[in-house]
């Protein structure tokens, strides 16, 4: 399935891009067949993910996610088209594209498994944004990007130990 999307802005050259990096760990003793079945729920993201109320997901006809898959996420202006780029037993990854402000970057799950039955479960966004703004991206504000990744595994977690 594919989207048209809004016109991009274009910047001049690719080093005035940057990769601004978010990152949450947690560990657990669910397994990672619980916790990507439910990461790979699209349709029922709005039910768990932090900040998702207000959220549409607009699936394909067939909803069976795969690599390539690619869905969308509405709000009620913003939209982002998400493709799955990786997917494995241990990790998941997707692209996405945002449409206002545009932005491109891609979402990480990996787990690793640890000794006694548990498993650390990594959550890396990375964002391309132009130097200028990571540049003055101030501590608060980075502060809550780190904040609302760690929630994201947080409420992940708790939906697969109550849908086990």
């Amino acid at each position: 399935m594919r989207y048209a999307t809004l016109p991009w802005i274009l910047f001049p050259a690719c080093e005035i891009m940057k990769n601004y990096k978010i990152s949450a760990i947690a560990t657990t003793k669910i397994p990672p067949e619980r916790i990507f079945a439910v990461l790979d729920d699209f349709a029922n993201w709005p039910t768990w993910m932090p900040s998702f109320d207000r959220v549409k997901v607009d699936l394909p006809i067939n909803p069976v996610p795969h690599l390539n898959y690619q869905f969308r996420l509405r709000g009620s202006v913003v939209f982002a088209d998400m493709q799955v780029i990786e997917y494995t037993p241990l990790s998941r990854a997707t692209s996405f594209r945002i449409n206002i402000p545009p932005l491109t970057g891609i979402n990480r799950c990996s787990i690793r498994p640890l000794s006694h039955g548990r498993y650390r479960i990594d959550r890396i966004d990375t964002i391309d944004l132009p130097k200028v703004v990571v540049g003055v991206l101030d501590a608060t504000q980075r502060a809550r990007f780190a904040r609302l990744a760690q929630e994201f595994l947080t409420a992940l977690l708790r939906t697969a130990e109550t849908r086990g």
